[in-house]
């Protein structure tokens, strides 16, 4: 069996959503998904289950720097769209690309983390190494702090290679100091310093 980071997660308030409004935040996470693959050499698996439930699984070493862009992909979505996620990291074998099929300790894990979840969090991780275990909470209080427009730029702007600032005002049609405006707020500069030094341990 490979380690992988599993993230089991489900949709806040999903039953106050239409489904089109349900459908378009799992297209924003199957475009996280898409977006995380990119970063890593093994192939990123998504899978949604009992209608506002997914899971997916990571490389290790992206585990913050996933569930950051995770969670702006869905709040993009809305001002009160939002997820929330136990992770697991150890073990994992899957049987094809449906992780309703998979099994091993990191899914067991990642599925404890969520029902474990403290009432006022969004991301759980409490078998984690201590620096993530002590980085998530933070992060928490950050992004749920977020707003829509804030979100659509930390999404591009947390990859480990980020566009430059003049192209991504030209996709939203902003300036790009109203870019670095959203980056100040956002906390941007200082996430992508946190997800850096995990990435490196």
């Amino acid at each position: 069996m490979e380690t992988w980071a599993i993230f089991t997660g489900d949709i806040v308030k999903s039953t106050a959503m239409t489904r089109a409004e349900l459908d378009a935040v799992f297209a924003r996470l199957d475009d996280a998904a898409d977006a995380v693959a990119t970063w890593q050499s093994h192939p990123t698996r998504m899978t949604r289950f009992r209608g506002d439930g997914w899971q997916m699984a990571v490389a290790p070493q992206f585990t913050f720097r996933a569930a950051l862009v995770l969670r702006a992909a869905v709040r993009r979505c809305g001002k009160t769209a939002d997820t929330r996620f136990g992770i697991g990291l150890g073990d994992a074998h899957f049987a094809g690309d449906d992780l309703s099929r998979a099994d091993g300790t990191a899914l067991v894990r990642s599925g404890h983390a969520l029902d474990a979840m403290p009432r006022a969090r969004r991301m759980n991780a409490p078998d984690a190494p201590l620096s993530l275990r002590a980085a998530l909470p933070l992060a928490d209080r950050i992004v749920g702090r977020w707003t829509m427009r804030q979100a659509d730029v930390a999404y591009y702007m947390l990859a480990p290679e980020p566009p430059v600032q003049a192209s991504l005002a030209q996709q939203f049609d902003l300036t790009q100091q109203s870019v670095q405006g959203h980056v100040d707020a956002a906390g941007i500069d200082e996430l992508r310093e946190v997800c850096d030094i995990l990435e490196e341990q």
